[in-house]
């Protein structure tokens, strides 16, 4: 495989001008060329799966379930799903018949919006970046992809065969670190899609402005988990415990940190331990199995609110510097100024913090950030409606944590501080990548009934 190398600088406004070109000979717009392209993306991820499954450990340490699960099947049920419903997509669609329209055949085409830029993290080095690049390719879109320069050897994965099973004109990478990106960002764009934190948000949103390029941001945020006194607290504790621990709780969707009422708190705590010695029943199972944090400067980060914390640990809080490895850990009693409640914690560690009510858990996510998540598990179908109707989160889920990332059918936006447009999966997101025209033909024998519309004007 090709060893990761940054792209130099001065290539990239003629990487750019390139597509441009490509992307102006019309080749995108037959239906059929972006059929071939999803089917091929799937291929490359079926045909080198091996080589997926190595780059995810050379830069992650992920267990081969991980990357099957999160990875691997979420891709290839993205392209074939896109495949499949491509055509439908991507019809001309018509309005309600109105009289005061129909001769003139109103019609809303969808076009591709143009040349655009997918910038990736490093947490899922390739979910992140090519489920957009599966709806901006069935948009008809030209990509260039950005993927993280913290993961190299997926980075190196997607330089490497991307130009051999995609048009090479139209879909290629850009690697590098901050010089590279802010090249790529002074140029002028038809989209960017970014996925990340809210500091490089911030940096995308002020560039995009510059050009008027719409921009998505998929940024994250401290998504809670409300627990209800009614619920099953043995599939609660596993269900948001994996959540957790799935990447090293380096997911932008999973659960921050834990609201439950009162009254269900012990039952709570005590499913946790269950869990966790079902989940690791030694602690060779779980340093074996579980994905290590990103860097040391991560690692630093996360034991460093850790250790400040005023909550009491109940489980985990093991740690490896030398590969930067922290265990699933859950810390009980957490105040809401405590230092694990200061930002999106990114990482294996969960605050539970009680309240009294399942009233003052909604108070208090409306007081904060719109998380990009919100999960509560209960069984009573009022308390799962209530926080559905009185929250705001990119998504919301009932009984389950982190899934609605991997839904080809499930719209997953950021809510952010700046305004975004967008979302980046199945139909959404080739809906993100689509420029929506409206069309009439206006036919000639309606010429003398539009006659008063003329000048000289008179007043009857």
């Amino acid at each position: 495989m090709t060893t990761y190398q940054a792209t130099p600088v001065a290539e990239i406004p003629t990487i750019r001008a390139r597509l441009y070109e490509a992307f102006a000979t019309g080749k995108t717009k037959d239906v059929a060329f972006r059929k071939t392209q999803l089917l091929q993306l799937a291929y490359m991820f079926q045909d080198n799966k091996q080589q997926l499954h190595d780059a995810l450990v050379a830069d992650l340490g992920h267990h081969p379930n991980e990357t099957e699960y999160i990875e691997y099947s979420a891709i290839a049920n993205h392209a074939l799903k896109a495949y499949e419903n491509v055509d439908a997509w991507a019809k001309p669609e018509s309005p309600a018949f109105s009289l005061n329209t129909f001769p003139m055949s109103p019609r809303t085409y969808k076009q591709p919006k143009g040349v655009v830029l997918i910038i990736g993290p490093y947490n899922y080095p390739m979910f992140c970046v090519v489920i957009p690049l599966i709806g901006a390719i069935a948009a008809g879109c030209a990509v260039v992809v950005k993927p993280s320069e913290m993961t190299p050897h997926a980075a190196a994965f997607l330089t490497d065969l991307l130009p051999k099973y995609l048009d090479p004109t139209l879909y290629t990478v850009v690697n590098g670190a901050v010089p590279e990106t802010t090249e790529l960002l002074n140029l002028s764009w038809d989209h960017i899609f970014f996925t990340g934190g809210a500091r490089v948000g911030r940096i995308v949103a002020s560039a995009a402005a510059k050009h008027l390029t719409p921009v998505t941001l998929e940024l994250g945020g401290k998504s809670p988990a409300i627990v209800d006194n009614n619920c099953d607290f043995d599939a609660t504790a596993r269900r948001i415990l994996w959540g957790k621990m799935l990447n090293a709780g380096q997911s932008c969707t999973a659960p921050d940190y834990v609201m439950v009422v009162r009254e269900g708190h012990d039952k709570l705590v005590a499913a946790f331990k269950k869990a966790h010695a079902q989940f690791f029943p030694s602690a060779e199972t779980e340093t074996e199995q579980t994905t290590r944090l990103i860097n040391a400067a991560a690692f630093q980060r996360l034991t460093g609110l850790l250790d400040r914390t005023s909550g009491t640990v109940i489980l985990g809080g093991e740690r490896d510097s030398s590969r930067n490895w922290l265990a699933t850990t859950i810390v009980d009693n957490c105040p809401f100024d405590d230092s694990l409640m200061t930002e999106e914690l990114f990482g294996p560690v969960l605050p539970i913090v009680t309240v009294e009510t399942i009233e003052d858990a909604v108070a208090r996510i409306s007081k904060g950030d719109r998380p990009l998540g919100c999960f509560v598990f209960s069984k009573n179908k009022k308390t799962i409606d209530y926080v559905f109707k009185n929250t705001t989160s990119g998504s919301v889920v009932a009984n389950d944590s982190v899934i609605q990332a991997g839904g080809e059918r499930t719209s997953l936006s950021s809510l952010s501080r700046v305004d975004t447009d967008g979302s980046s999966s199945g139909k959404y997101a080739f809906d993100t990548f689509t420029q929506l025209r409206g069309s009439l033909q206006f036919p000639l024998w309606l010429e003398g009934i539009m006659a008063h519309r003329y000048p000289p004007y008179t007043v009857s």
